[in-house]
Order: C-alpha cells, then structure tokens, then sequence
C-alpha cells in the first residue's frame, strides 16, 4: 500500500488519472450491464412481471443512493488520513463506518420487508403486478446488506489508491448474475423456475461476491477493517465524522432523479415523441458518460491523499488534469456521435419522429458533456475537501438552478428542438460557472488544507 500511496503523491498527473480510472471504466459499464441483464430476462416473463420489478426502481435506487453517500463520507476522511499517514486512523473510521452502515441498512431493510404492499400500493402499483413486487422485493430487502456493505468498502478501497480491484469485482460479478439469471428465472437444466425471484435471487448471488472480496482485501490486503473493542464515544465520534458528509451526499445523489422524473413532466407537454426521443438519446448518453464518471470516481482518491499529505499545490493540479482530461475525451466523443447519431438513431427508432429527434439531440447535444463534466468534477472535489454542503449546493444549481429552468423555457416554445437547445446552453453555464468558482477556490488556500 505504501507504494500506491507514493505514486499517488509522486506520478506524473495526467497519465496517473488515465491509469487510475481505467478499471473504474470497467465496474462501471459492469454496472450498466448488470442492469440490462436483469431488465432484458424479466421482460421473457411478461409485462406484468417487467411492470413490477420496474416498480421496484425508485426504492432501491434510493438505497443504493443512501450507500454511495455513505461512501463518499468515508472516501473523504480515508483518503484525506491515508495521505497523512494516519493508517490506524483510517482502520478505525472504517471499521466503524462499516458497522454503522450495516446496522442502518438492516433497520431500513427490516421496515421495507413489513411494508411491501402498503408502500408499492402507494406508489401506484396495481393488483396483477403486486405479487412480483413481493417475490422480488422479499429477497432483494434480505440480501441488501451484500451490496451496501460492498459499496461503503469498495470506496475505502478506492480511497487507499486501489481501483483496480473493485472494478474487476464488479466485472465478474456482473458475469455471474448474468449466467445465473436465466437459470434461476426460467428453471435451466437442475435449477427449479423461480421467474422474478430467480432474477433477485441472481443478484444477491453476485453481490456475495463483492461482499467476500471487499472484506478481504479491506482485512488482508490493506489492514482497513479491524474487529477490536471500543468505547461507546470513539464510536460515536467515528459516525458523527462520517455523517458530516454522508448525510450532504446522500441528499445530492438523490436529486438526479428527482430531476429526471420533472424533466419528463416537463417534456410530456411536448409530446410523445419528444419524450420517447429524451429517454431513448438519455440511455446513449449514460454511455458516453462512462469516461467522465471514471475521472469522477477517481478524484476523491487522488484530492484526498494529496491534501493529507500537505501536498495541496499538486491536489489542485488533479483537479485541473481531471477536468481538461475530460473536457478532451467528451470533445472526441461528440465528434464520433455526430457521426454514428443517424445509424443508432434511425436503426433503433421504428417512429421516424423519434429517430429524427433522438438524431438531432446526439449530434448536438453531446458537444457540451465536457462542459457538463465540470460541476460534477468539482462537487467530488469538494467532497473530498470535506465541504458537502458546498457539493449539494452545486448540484442543486446545477440540476434546479439551470437545467430545468432552461427545459421548462425551452418547452414554451412548443419546439422539440429547442428544448434540446437549450439544454446545451444549461449545461454550458453551469460548466461556465463552475470554472468560475473553481478559480476563486483555487486561491482559498484554507480549503486545501487537512481537516
């Protein structure tokens, strides 16, 4: 670990980033694709069976989403005592986090399980796909400690300069649940036909496999998880360190898609076509976005360990790296789309009013992702400072200071295109503003400093 650390400190930065977010490129699209397996082996089973497991999106989405803030809590504080050295530090904030996370997920577990039907009823689950609902969501609710419990580790391992391992993880656990989904869902050779629980069941499977892993490598590998005894205040200050900006986190992951589900109100006043053209163009663009969601998962690690180390100068260096790094990748990925936009368009869209429109929004649209990247590089930054608020304060305007307002003006004109016009312009400013406030960051010398 001791030589992860020095490159961290020592590497040239730009080929370091490129190095570090590779693997991350590979957890990430294992991720997209984990989902697209399960979403792709439901829908054999009917519609009524995609409809509830569908359903389940919003609920688990915001679980996964109370798992990365508590990762981004403990990222911060581990990296930033990492660089400093800090080793036993570190284990003991790990450890503890670890516990905490485990103990809320049970609690918020244990309450989904008793409240299936009540809580789907609410959020306007008919009678037919209940019963799915209920066979899925039973054992997703008892197997979700295998994935937040990875999720919280995997960043304290990100933290400690490993990127590597996660990812692969990821990569094969991805490969698992997408061997056994069809086996437990449709009852292939000795396994009996389970339908939407063979597709949770799958899952948990796969997530047994991150679990182990992390637990591994944060006990053996790098000395992160330590079972010895402590008072009840060493564990109490452990958790309120976490909280500080987990608590922040949290509330920033969760308005992407609250968001989204606005800008599809917004969007259904254009038209059918408009919308189908958005979320058709919107799944493209999650892969275009693997590059800057690389950096991003990456910046933390490398900020942190920095300023642990009083080596601030060379922190904001990272963040310039990482910002004209992707600033660069998304100018030539834009440059390929406008290209391939009229074959992926109009060869996935039967309506010629959604390949039209989808086309036009990814030969134009992309162009401003660079400038999108620079919010999102900065709210990692300043988490990783230890400044959250300012993080969820970003994205805030970001997303309901620029984006939707740009999209709610956008829609006045009745004109599809220029929503998607002025989504560009959104994006621009707030890249544009972002860089702003970067500037004057970068001659707050207090801000890169150890806390």
């Amino acid at each position: 670990m001791e030589q992860q650390r020095r490159q961290l400190l020592d590497a040239p930065i730009t080929p370091l980033i490129i190095r570090k977010a590779s693997p991350s490129l590979v957890g990430i699209f294992s991720i997209i694709f984990f989902n697209l397996v399960d979403t792709f082996f439901v829908a054999m089973l009917g519609t009524d069976a995609l409809a509830g497991v569908s359903f389940t999106f919003p609920i688990t989405f915001a679980i996964t989403s109370i798992a990365m803030g508590l990762g981004i809590g403990l990222s911060s504080h581990v990296g930033r005592l990492l660089g400093a050295e800090k080793q036993q530090q570190a284990a003991r904030l790990t450890s503890h986090s670890l516990l905490f996370s485990l103990l809320l997920i049970i609690s918020i577990a244990s309450l989904g399980y008793l409240s299936i039907f009540p809580l789907f009823s609410y959020l306007g689950a008919e009678l037919p796909v209940m019963p799915y609902i209920e066979q899925y969501m039973q054992i997703w609710y008892l197997s979700v400690p295998l994935l937040v419990i990875p999720m919280v580790g995997n960043s304290a391992i990100r933290a400690s300069g490993d990127s590597k391992t996660p990812s692969i993880v990821m990569l094969v656990a991805g490969m698992v649940n997408g061997i056994l989904d069809p086996l437990l869902i449709f009852g292939l050779g000795p396994f009996p036909a389970m339908g939407v629980q063979g597709a949770a069941l799958a899952t948990a499977i796969a997530w047994l496999i991150t679990f182990l892993v992390a637990l591994y490598m944060l006990k053996f590998k790098l000395d992160l998880l330590r079972l010895e005894p402590c008072s009840i205040s060493q564990l109490l200050r452990s958790w309120q360190k976490l909280l500080s900006i987990a608590i922040p986190a949290v509330f920033s992951q969760l308005l992407t898609p609250i968001a989204t589900a606005l800008t599809f109100v917004i969007l259904a006043k254009a038209g059918t076509a408009t919308v189908a053209a958005y979320g058709f163009a919107t799944r493209v663009e999650a892969l275009l976005f693997i590059g800057v969601m690389a950096i991003n998962s990456v910046i933390p690690m490398l900020v942190g360990q920095n300023v642990g180390a009083g080596q601030a100068q060379r922190a904001q260096q990272v963040v310039h790296h990482g910002i004209r790094l992707a600033v660069i990748w998304q100018l030539i990925l834009a440059l390929v789309m406008y290209l391939l936009a009229p074959l992926i368009s109009h060869s996935l869209n039967h309506d010629a009013e959604v390949a039209e429109l989808s086309q036009y929004y990814l030969q134009l649209v992309p162009f401003c992702y660079g400038m999108m990247a620079v919010p999102l590089l900065l709210a990692q930054t300043l988490n990783a400072l230890a400044k959250p608020m300012h993080a969820m304060v970003i994205n805030l305007v970001r997303l309901f200071g620029f984006m939707l307002p740009a999209i709610f003006l956008g829609a006045l004109s009745g004109s599809s295109k220029v929503i998607f016009l002025a989504i560009i312009i959104a994006h621009t400013l707030a890249g544009l503003a972002s860089l702003v406030l970067l500037a004057y960051l970068m001659r707050q010398q207090v801000w890169w400093r150890q806390q």
